[in-house]
């Protein structure tokens, strides 16, 4: 660590400065600055009248005055030219703030007291009148120099180009003694002194204010939402000046742009548990950046704005969840609430004011899962708890690019849903999804891969009767898809002869034998898949044999001897495929298989008629 001898104006190299007392500048920078270079070659011509030099010198001065022999101005301190020493400040800066004795606050566009116009602007007048030089006070802790009332407006201090800035965000929050000036160098306040115009200001919480240890207690959304509206001169800078809010260290690599603060979203959610990390909000429909689709992460501070009164709820254990980094995405054990729209939403443990609760949409994909609808975080319905599911272990991809957002629409295009409306008395069991991996068994919905292409799955099920009109469960395979060539969804719904006791039971409309099997694998079909799997699609959507939407097991006829008389009955099950197209909100076309089902009893002709037609 470099710093300043305030006697003789030379750079010092310490290795411990933690040993040594000195004052530290935070400031915004401006042109010209003197760098390391210039530092060292001070007698060059010029480099003494650069502005930034008179900055330098004031910051010794000050620094003397107050019994301190060393002190640091990062333009001069940090010698840019070396990526290892870069490196090191950027991820010391926080310790290097914290473990001064004094911060001096230089804010430049601050007007000096005689230059405002008639004093107006100031709260107390008296305080000014009465003033004497402050800056003749050598001793740091004697603060009977300093006004415990702001002499500026709040909106005045508030309009300061530094509270804008995204390093001296850490500058503010890491002193434990932080000192304003003006621009003629009049100091005016102290941070102990103003804290409430400074939370006011900058939305940071007064008890890290007042101590930045209490920095580990702030959820993390909080702690980004205070460089939410905060601006650097390079993009990768919003993503280092917070290293240390966050406590964490990593590499510079200048030139990685917006990716510098996904890297430090990354390595934040290596050191915690806090799920608030994912509490931020994309753009809504009608502003630049919008996507329906995004990743896990934020792509900058500025997507947590709305979380500066994010705050714990009371209760954690529905809120307890796991989750770490792999190749695949972040992964989380934890429990989903179903959506309205197929969609899972996933409870993050925190509130925003009138205790509503933070939570986000996460939607299934054939790869894993992403972040639906990310500009809102909060779930419209009603909240209830009783509809937790089971925990779950999902993948959520880290980044949506715009390409990835409008494949992933197209994808929910020509879903396929299963809507089940059965008689009360039966029973779906023993459900089977052919293939299995685009299949969500959340929602009972078939997610296409490519909706431009012909699709087909199956689902292989049984339904059991509780009513003890019938002993064997009825076996059904529902098999639905897209054909490409033909344009148009199918439905189709059989039943297996093979898993009947034909004895007892007979069926209306068995699978036929050279019904195609859609789902079998590729290499089953040959070198000439794709023609022979379109030949088999539209074979589906032509042949008659090969649309059945319903189905019917009957028992076998009872004889019943009435006075005499034999009566026949019999009990029916009635099965039935509705396929439903939906449009909705975005334009998506999804399809919609409605199995219902029924038992009833038939008696006489009836009876028999349903004897002949199986």
């Amino acid at each position: 660590m470099w710093l300043i001898n305030t006697d003789s104006l030379a750079s010092e190299e310490v290795s411990e400065p933690s040993s040594i007392k000195y004052a530290i500048l935070s400031h915004t920078w401006e042109d010209p600055e003197v760098t390391f270079q210039d530092f060292h070659d001070i007698e060059r011509s010029g480099v003494r009248h650069k502005p930034g030099f008179q900055k330098i010198e004031k910051t010794c001065e000050l620094a003397r005055r107050r019994g301190l022999r060393y002190a640091r101005v990062d333009t001069c301190c940090i010698d840019k030219s070396s990526s290892a020493e870069l490196s090191e400040a950027i991820n010391s800066m926080f310790s290097w703030y914290r473990e001064s004795a004094v911060c001096f606050v230089f804010l430049s566009d601050l007007l000096a007291f005689e230059d405002l116009d008639d004093k107006e602007d100031l709260d107390d007048k008296e305080d000014l009148d009465d003033k004497e030089d402050l800056d003749d006070k050598e001793d740091l802790d004697d603060k009977e120099d300093l006004t415990s009332v702001l002499p500026y407006t709040q909106e005045t201090f508030a309009a300061c180009r530094w509270f804008t800035r995204g390093w001296t965000l850490q500058e503010l929050i890491a002193p434990s003694q932080v000192e304003f000036f003006n621009s003629r160098w009049e100091r005016f306040s102290q941070k102990a002194d103003c804290l409430d115009e400074l939370e006011n200001i900058t939305g940071i919480r007064r008890s890290v204010l007042e101590s930045s240890s209490n920095l580990r207690q702030t959820p993390i959304a909080v702690k980004m939402s205070w460089a939410a509206s905060r601006e650097t001169k390079r993009v990768e800078d919003r993503a280092y000046s917070l290293l240390g809010i966050f406590n964490i260290n990593m590499s510079m690599i200048y030139g990685e742009g917006p990716k510098a603060f996904r890297r430090l979203q990354e390595q934040i959610s290596r050191e915690t548990n806090d799920l608030s990390l994912f509490a931020w909000k994309g753009p809504s429909q009608d502003d630049a950046g919008y996507q329906m689709f995004r990743g896990i992460f934020a792509r900058s501070p500025s997507e947590f704005s709305a979380c500066s009164t994010l705050q714990r709820s009371g209760t954690r254990q529905d809120s307890q969840s796991e989750f770490d980094l792999t190749n695949k995405g972040v992964r989380f054990e934890t429990k989903l609430y179903k959506h309205t729209r197929g969609a899972y939403v996933m409870y993050l443990g925190f509130s925003m004011r009138e205790n509503t609760p933070v939570c986000i949409t996460l939607k299934r994909t054939a790869e894993g899962f992403i972040r639906s609808e990310p500009w809102s975080l909060t779930y419209e319905q009603s909240w209830n708890l009783s509809r937790i599911h089971n925990t779950f272990r999902i993948h959520v991809q880290k980044d949506v690019s715009l390409q990835e957002d409008v494949l992933f629409l197209r994808q929910m295009h020509r879903s396929f849903h299963f809507n089940v409306d059965l008689q009360t008395s039966l029973k779906l069991e023993q459900l089977e999804p052919h293939p299995i991996y685009p299949w969500d068994e959340f929602h009972s919905i078939f997610i296409s891969s490519n909706p431009d292409e012909s699709y087909a799955a199956k689902l292989k099920f049984l339904i059991r009767d509780t009513g003890n009109h019938f002993n064997e469960p009825f076996p059904l395979t529902l098999t639905f898809g897209w054909a490409r060539s033909k344009q148009q969804p199918f439905a189709v719904l059989y039943g297996s002869e093979g898993l009947v006791d034909t004895a007892r039971l007979a069926i209306r409309n068995v699978l036929p034998n050279d019904f195609p099997d859609l789902v079998k694998d590729d290499l089953d079909w040959g070198d000439s898949h794709e023609e022979t799997f379109e030949k088999a699609m539209a074979s589906i959507c032509t042949n008659p044999q090969f649309q059945a939407s319903e189905l019917q097991f009957v028992a076998k006829k009872i004889m019943i001897l009435h006075r005499g008389v034999r009566k026949v009955s019999a009990f029916v099950a009635t099965f039935r495929v509705e396929l439903e197209e939906r449009k909705d909100y975005a334009s998506i076309i999804t399809y919609h298989a409605s199995l219902s089902g029924m038992i009833s009893r038939v008696e006489g002709r009836n009876a028999m008629l349903a004897f002949q037609m199986t």
